[in-house]
C-alpha cells in the first residue's frame, strides 16, 4: 500500500521534478518520503469506511444501554423508595 501511494505521490510531482531536480535528488526524495510513509498507519477507504460504520452503530447501542440504565437505576430507586415509607 506504501508503494502505491508512494508512486502516485511521485508521479503528481513527476512532471514538475523532472525539469528542476536531478534523478539523484528524486530519489533521495522519494525515499524520503517512503520513510516518512512508514511511520503513517494508512488504511483502504473502504475499510475506515467500514469500521467508522461499526463505531456508529456501537455507540448507538452504547447509549441506548445507557437510557435503559438509567430507567433501571430509577425503577429501583423507586421501589427502595416505596418498601422504605411501608
Amino acid at each position: 500500500m506504501i508503494n502505491r501511494v508512494l508512486d502516485e505521490i511521485i508521479s503528481r510531482f513527476d512532471g514538475e521534478l523532472s525539469d528542476s531536480i536531478s534523478e539523484a535528488s528524486r530519489s533521495q526524495l522519494k525515499a524520503v518520503i517512503a520513510s516518512s510513509l512508514r511511520h503513517v498507519d494508512l488504511v483502504p477507504r473502504d475499510e475506515f469506511d467500514a469500521q467508522a460504520s461499526v463505531l456508529l452503530r456501537t455507540r448507538e447501542l452504547l447509549q441506548n444501554l445507557e437510557l435503559r440504565f438509567a430507567e433501571l437505576e430509577a425503577t429501583i430507586e423507586q421501589n427502595t423508595a416505596t418498601k422504605n415509607k411501608q
